[in-house]
């Protein structure tokens, strides 16, 4: 899920546009599960839940969280974009 700096400008500014902030945002991502701990240090402190694939080949991480703004949203973005095999939904 590579993302360019250009795509998180335009979905930042869409959030902005559609958003008034402090707002909940809920983010859904799925890993293989060798990337498990990669994606849950990105939401360390935070309440999240997690769900195993029926193969167990994947964890999928559901997070409905408060955040100040749409740049604070595409951080974490950001953040995951670098963990191989994520899939955003």
């Amino acid at each position: 899920m590579p993302l360019d700096e250009e795509a998180l400008r335009r979905f930042q500014e869409r959030l902005d546009e559609h958003t008034k902030w402090p707002s909940r945002y809920l983010f859904k991502f799925i890993v293989p599960q060798a990337k498990r701990t990669e994606l849950l240090a990105v939401f360390d402190g935070k309440t999240y839940s997690l769900r195993d694939s029926k193969n167990g080949k994947y964890v999928g991480l559901t997070a409905e969280i408060e955040m100040p703004s749409g740049d604070a949203v595409a951080d974490v973005y950001r953040r995951v974009s670098g963990i191989e095999g994520i899939v955003g939904l």
